[in-house]
């Protein structure tokens, strides 16, 4: 059926965005991702230690971002330098 593979992905989201609940940067390890997981493992519990939960929820939502889409939250609001490309003459 055509639909099996949308309903493999979206329970693959639903598996990672639950893996945030249990460690910052789950996401990313449920993808295999280790480098970006153990990333956002640390800074979780970094931010959890320094502002309390909204530090800990604003670094998972930004691991569960970088995994689904491979952005960054800042590059999605548009907080970053922006990339500026010249046309090639």
């Amino acid at each position: 059926m055509p639909n099996d593979s949308v309903g493999v992905q979206g329970v693959r989201t639903g598996v990672e965005f639950a893996s945030e609940a249990l460690v910052p940067g789950g996401s990313n390890l449920v993808k295999g991702d280790l480098m970006q997981g153990g990333i956002h493992a640390v800074l979780g519990f970094a931010a959890r230690a320094a502002f309390g939960l909204p530090g800990l929820l604003l670094v998972s939502a930004n691991s569960f971002t970088k995994a689904v889409t491979g952005q960054h939250l800042y590059e999605h609001l548009n907080l970053g330098p922006q990339r500026v490309t010249s046309p090639k003459d």
